[in-house]
């Protein structure tokens, strides 16, 4: 069971001030966790102003950063359109990086989504498809994606669990019906996000946690690192 890291996220450092949104913390926290066994990364890219950022100058120094740590990390970035809402700028941005990450995190229910991924996929870069409700899996079982796609992300944003475990199963039908076999990753957010990376073990999937799924622990302590996230959900994994 794949176990990524999600680092960062949208979230500011107002809901917890060890956020990594720099490149040195970033490389830090990156550095520590690689240290105790994680390997793929999914990272917001952040500007020297704090804000999120698709500019290749800042695409460049991030893949730099992080593997110069070691070639053996994934890393992959969002893609997402509030961080360039102006599509041919977002468009000539990704054109423009010289240093790519290894996959690309795509929201399929995004305009122009699909434009952005064979773009990505021209690039080399693989891409895992974000399924946040019935609407965007059928999007993508029209969307003839399956060749470039590395891996569907299962990742309802409900945060009440019946309602995220109804997303879950809709969503899983659709691919199901459709013969869509490429890796599964299931993860929630917030307050159900630790009853959903148990929903992904408990139906062969992988699964991702990290600062922007949550901040909190199952006790309700909030976290000063990732590595307290990721060795919570190493417990919950491997408990039989």
């Amino acid at each position: 069971m794949l176990l990524k890291t999600a680092l960062n996220g949208t979230r500011s450092k107002t809901e917890n001030e060890y956020l990594p949104h720099s490149l040195e913390e970033i490389e830090n926290e990156v550095s520590l966790l690689y240290k105790n066994g994680c390997n793929v990364f999914h990272i917001h890219c952040y500007d020297q102003n704090g804000n999120e950022s698709l500019r290749p100058e800042d695409v460049n120094s991030l893949v730099s950063r992080i593997k110069n740590i070691s070639s053996e990390i994934q890393i992959g970035i969002s893609s997402g359109d509030w961080i360039e809402p102006d599509f041919e700028k977002r468009k000539r941005y990704i054109k423009d990086w010289d240093n790519i990450p290894d996959f690309i995190s795509l929201n399929i229910i995004e305009e122009n989504s699909i434009e952005i991924a064979n773009l990505l996929i021209s690039k080399g870069i693989l891409v895992e498809v974000g399924l946040n409700e019935i609407e965007a899996a059928e999007i993508f079982v029209g969307s003839n994606l399956n060749k470039g796609c590395c891996r569907i992300l299962i990742e309802p944003e409900e945060e009440i669990l019946d309602s995220a475990i109804n997303t879950i199963n809709e969503i899983e039908k659709i691919l199901d019906s459709n013969q869509i076999t490429i890796d599964r990753l299931l993860h929630g957010f917030n307050g159900v996000s630790w009853d959903i990376l148990r929903e992904a073990k408990k139906r062969g999937y992988d699964s991702r946690v990290g600062m922007e799924d949550t901040i909190y622990l199952e006790n309700g302590k909030k976290v000063k690192s990732n590595l307290e996230l990721i060795d919570n959900a190493r417990k919950i994994i491997n408990t039989t």
